[in-house]
């Protein structure tokens, strides 16, 4: 009888932790780990959105390694980068997807140093420093890690990208 109660004791405690299951991941979204997300269709959604869009221009590898040196040797499954045709607009849309995710803090980090680089000088015009200061934001979620650099008139990338 002892050993009866024992075992559905011990069995009600096993449902109970299981229940309990699903909740937030340490990113801070449920479910991450099944999280998926297409980011050329997502760039190209919201550009449509955005109506008069800044002309952007797609990095190539080359361009993508002198934008965002070191982000050649993270493997990634998917990568989005757009950055304004003209220096004179502060508009860029960074986004990858990492295979591993003990790489997310390196790209965080990556996207982190652009921004400081730009504001530090490298956007050149007061106005675009600016814009870098005001309008530059990191999300991360799940195994994916964007850089959106877009001004208001143009739509909310971060909050479009979280809501997916």
């Amino acid at each position: 009888m002892k050993r009866l109660l024992s075992l559905s004791l011990a069995l009600v405690m096993c449902l109970s932790l299981a229940a309990c299951g699903g909740g937030q991941s340490a990113s801070g979204s449920a479910g991450a780990d099944t999280f998926s997300a297409d980011l050329a269709q997502f760039y190209e959604d919201n550009v449509n959105k955005a109506g008069e869009f800044p002309m952007m221009m797609e990095l190539d590898a080359d361009m993508l390694e002198m934008t965002y040196p070191g982000l050649s040797d993270v493997e990634r499954t998917q990568t989005v980068a757009y950055t304004a045709a003209i220096s004179a607009a502060a508009c860029e849309v960074a986004m990858v997807e990492v295979a591993d995710a003990g790489d997310v803090k390196t790209v965080q980090d990556i996207f982190q140093a652009r921004i400081d680089a730009q504001i530090d000088g490298g956007a050149w015009y007061p106005e675009t420093i600016e814009q870098w200061q005001e309008n530059a934001q990191i999300v991360t979620r799940g195994n994916y890690v964007c850089l959106f650099v877009v001004p208001e008139e143009f739509g909310d990338f971060a909050g479009a990208f979280n809501a997916l």
